[in-house]
């Protein structure tokens, strides 16, 4: 993945570089993007395909509200929510899920687990989490979410949704609830002012990224908003499997 990411800032810079000798200098749309991608690429921000700095900055404008143009942080904001890693979300095979689709118990494969994070993972995230094998997260009608998770050499143990029903002799403290746009938002009663939030995707068309498999149905979350990010910066990933 990494391959991928690096020529493309490089790309980026060098298409900045020879429109800057040439034409005006760069407005601030431009300096964000570049300035983003330079500090945060394959980390917070990834690209699947070359793009060009023209096709980037549309897209971004196309999304900026006007009044916002002059406002640094806004532009940045617009940038971490079309270019989340590992791809963007803003894409045909994929709609904003309602609460229907979301419900119901699934499964974040073994093989799927090396896109949770970017390709290059900052320290802090790589001390904050130990590898993970496999992930079940369940979400049941009445607001309540259940998440167990399989590390280390184990085998995963979730074949089928009955295998979560352990996890409800726990006492309850997570609940969820859909906002607007696939926008779900986790409320925790054992953390003081938790922050989760996720936007979630449903696939309507089967696809392929990175080695992995995408069919109908199957759901994809960005950890959108936690304590201490407010620019809407994906800093986790999960590809959802339905568990029956």
């Amino acid at each position: 993945m990494q391959r991928l990411i690096n020529p493309i800032v490089l790309l980026l810079l060098c298409i900045c570089g020879s429109a800057c000798a040439q034409q005006a200098p760069l407005d601030l749309v431009d300096q964000v993007i570049i300035g983003q991608f330079r500090d945060h690429s394959a980390e917070l921000l990834c690209l699947n395909e070359p793009l060009s700095l023209p096709i980037i900055k549309a897209a971004v404008i196309a999304r900026l509200p006007q009044a916002q143009a002059s406002n640094a942080e806004a532009i940045a904001k617009v940038v971490y929510t079309l270019y989340p890693c590992p791809f963007s979300p803003y894409r045909k095979e994929l709609r904003p899920a309602a609460t229907q689709d979301i419900e119901g118990v699934w499964l974040f494969p073994e093989t799927s687990q090396k896109l949770r994070f970017g390709p290059k993972p900052s320290d802090l995230t790589s001390r904050r989490f130990q590898p993970v094998k496999c992930e079940a997260v369940a979400f049941y009608p009445n607001g309540e979410i259940r998440n167990a998770q399989i590390t280390g050499a184990s085998p995963c143990l979730f074949a089928s949704a009955k295998d979560m029903d352990i996890s409800r002799n726990n006492p309850r403290v997570a609940s969820w609830t859909v906002q607007a746009d696939g926008r779900l938002a986790i409320s925790r009663t054992d953390v003081q002012n938790h922050v989760e939030e996720w936007e979630v995707f449903s696939v309507v068309t089967p696809f392929d990224v990175h080695g992995i498999h995408f069919d109908v149905g199957d759901l994809v979350q960005y950890l959108r908003r936690e304590r201490g990010n407010d620019f809407n910066a994906a800093t986790m990933f999960r590809h959802l499997q339905r568990l029956h």
